[in-house]
C-alpha cells in the first residue's frame, strides 16, 4: 500500500510566539492548558510525545513535554520552558502582560524573551522537517518551573524515557543569549537558616528574640560575603562578572513592633563556577549554624555547565550560528539538571537576557526569524542525511 509523504508544516515563528504569550504560565500556576496545546501541535508536527506530569506546589498541576521526530537515541535536543515569572499591570506594563502586542519590530509580553519565543522558534525549526527522513532523532524537550529551581528539568531527568534516549546526543537550551554560543554557565546553591525564639510581649521581657540569635551567624556569614568578592580562590576570569556574591536576604516575620520576634530566617544563594570550591563553603555555614543552634537546610539546585570551547559540539554551533568563539554566562538555565545525564550542551538562542524578568518584555522580531534558521542549521546538521 502506498502512502502519500507528508509535506513540512509551515509555521509562522512571530504569530506562534504570540499565541504562546496569550496562555498565562506564571510559575505558580498550571501550565496543563498550555502543555496540552503544545501536546496536540507536536503531534501534528509527527512527533512522539512523552508527558511528565507533577504537582507543585500541591494541588498545582505541571506538565513537562519530551517529544522525538525519529527514531533511535541521540541526535539533537532543543530545550524550552514554557513557565514564566509573575508578571501584573500594577508593576508598570503599559499593557496586558499576557495580552502580546507587535511594534516597531518587536514583540512585547511576558515571555516574549524568557522564552516563549525562544520556543517557538523550536517549534517552527522543527515544522519543516515534518515528513523527512532523519539520520538521527530531533528532541524537543519543554519544561515547567524553570524558574523554581530547575524543578520539573528535575523530574525530566529522573522519570523520562524519551530523555534517556537523548542524553547520549547533543543539547541546546534555547534560552536569551542574543544568538551568541555560550559554552558555559553558573550553578545554582541555596541555603536556608533558621533561628527560634519566643514571641512575648516586649514590655515583660520574657520573650527570645530570634533576631538576636541570628546576628552572630549574620557576621560569620558577612566573612564569607567579603571573601568570595575578593579572594582569587573564588574567581573565574572567563565569566562577567567573575566571582558571585554569597547574596544574604533576611526576614523575621514579625507583626509588631511590640511583639519579640519568634523566628528569624536567613536565606542564602550563590551561583559557583567551574573551578570553585562552593562545599568549602557550605560546610563552613554548617558548622556556623551549629555553633548558634541555628537550623540549616543546604539545596544544591544544579551544578555549573561547561562544555569546552574547542569540543566538536562547540565548533559545529559556531558554524550554525555564525559566530566566532564561544561565550559564558552568569546566570543558569534548566542545563544545571541536564548535565547530571546530557553533557554535551550548551546555551543559544534568540532574544538577550536584558530584556528578560522586565516590565514591557520584549523581543525582536528579527532575531525570533534568525533563530529559526540557526536551529534548521542544527538540525540538517546533526538529523539530516548528507
Amino acid at each position: 500500500m502506498l502512502t502519500a509523504r507528508r509535506e513540512p508544516m509551515e509555521l509562522d515563528v512571530i504569530g506562534l510566539t504570540e499565541e504562546l504569550i496569550g496562555f498565562r504560565t506564571p510559575s505558580q500556576a498550571s501550565n496543563a492548558p498550555l502543555a496540552g496545546h503544545l501536546q496536540h501541535l507536536l503531534t501534528q508536527l509527527g512527533f512522539t510525545v512523552e508527558e511528565v506530569a507533577y504537582e507543585y506546589p500541591a494541588g498545582v498541576a505541571k506538565v513537562c513535554l519530551v517529544a522525538r521526530l525519529g527514531d533511535g537515541e541521540g541526535g539533537l535536543s532543543l530545550c524550552s520552558h514554557s513557565d514564566v515569572v509573575p508578571a501584573a499591570a500594577a508593576d508598570g506594563w503599559t499593557v496586558d502582560p499576557f495580552c502580546p502586542r507587535r511594534a516597531d519590530g518587536r514583540v512585547y509580553g511576558r515571555g516574549a524573551c524568557d522564552m516563549k519565543g525562544p520556543l517557538a522558534a523550536t517549534l517552527t525549526a522543527a515544522a519543516r522537517y515534518r515528513g523527512r527522513r532523519l539520520q538521527a532523532p530531533l528532541f524537543l524537550v519543554i519544561t515547567a518551573d524553570e524558574e523554581l529551581q530547575a524543578r520539573g528539568a528535575r523530574q525530566v531527568i529522573e522519570r523520562s524515557r524519551l530523555f534517556a534516549a537523548a542524553a547520549s546526543g547533543y543539547g541546546v537550551l534555547c534560552e536569551p543569549t542574543g544568538l551568541q554560543v555560550v559554552h558555559a554557565h553558573k550553578g545554582a546553591l541555596a541555603i536556608t537558616v533558621t533561628a527560634r525564639g519566643r514571641a512575648a510581649h516586649t514590655s515583660t521581657l520574657r520573650g527570645v528574640n530570634a533576631n538576636a540569635r541570628m546576628i552572630p551567624f549574620l557576621a560569620d556569614m558577612k566573612r564569607i560575603y567579603d571573601l568570595v568578592l575578593t579572594s582569587p580562590r573564588y574567581r573565574n576570569e572567563a565569566y562577567t562578572p567573575p566571582c558571585s556574591e554569597w547574596s544574604l536576604g533576611l526576614c523575621d516575620h514579625n507583626i509588631a513592633t511590640n511583639m519579640t520576634p519568634a523566628r528569624s530566617v536567613c536565606t542564602i544563594s550563590y551561583r559557583p563556577m567551574p573551578g570553585v570550591d562552593a562545599e568549602g563553603l557550605v560546610r563552613r555555614t554548617e558548622r556556623s549554624a551549629a555553633r548558634h543552634g541555628l537550623e540549616c537546610e543546604v539545596v544544591r539546585v544544579g551544578d555549573p555547565l561547561y562544555t569546552p570551547p574547542d569540543s566538536p559540539w562547540v565548533q559545529l554551533a559556531l558554524r550554525a550560528a555564525g559566530r566566532r568563539r564561544p561565550q559564558t554566562v552568569p546566570y543558569g538555565t534548566d542545563g544545571m539538571i541536564f548535565v547530571q545525564r546530557m553533557p554535551q550542551l550548551l546555551v543559544l538562542g534568540p532574544g538577550h537576557i536584558a530584556q528578560a524578568h522586565t516590565v514591557d518584555e520584549w523581543i525582536a522580531t528579527r532575531e525570533l526569524e534568525r533563530a529559526v534558521e540557526v536551529y534548521s542549521r542544527l538540525i540538517e546538521r546533526v538529523c539530516v542525511p548528507a
